[in-house]
């Protein structure tokens, strides 16, 4: 791997990791607001509520995640068949055009031949 290789990937790492500070941030932000508007708890049930906000959005993001790399996944299978399908189909075209042209040029030899003869 070069270095113009991994420092992409790297790259790529820190927009994963810095996409995913920020959405967690913002989860915190929403359960922080919607918390602060709910009377009568204390700081602690605030605190809470958002901590358990701010969880199921991280569980509901993995999930995504999850599926979005499943679909991918799938998406890769199928078309790694249907690659070897048109390959397989490729060759054995390939094969009975080379051996029609065979077939071909036997025949005008041998028609050649004969007329001479």
């Amino acid at each position: 791997m070069d270095a113009r290789h991994e420092a992409a990937l790297g790259l790529h790492q820190l927009e994963g990791y810095l996409h995913r500070e920020a959405g967690r941030r913002e989860a915190h932000r929403k359960a922080r607001d919607f918390a602060e508007a709910l009377p009568g708890f204390t700081t602690d049930q605030r605190l809470m509520i958002e901590q358990a906000y701010a969880e199921q959005q991280e569980e509901n993001a993995r999930q995504v995640t999850r599926h979005i790399a499943e679909r991918i996944e799938q998406v890769q299978a199928q078309y790694a068949a249907r690659h070897r399908r048109v390959t397989r189909e490729m060759a054995v075209a390939m094969a009975v055009v080379t051996t029609g042209l065979i077939v071909l040029c036997i025949a005008v030899i041998l028609g050649t031949a004969a007329g001479a003869a």
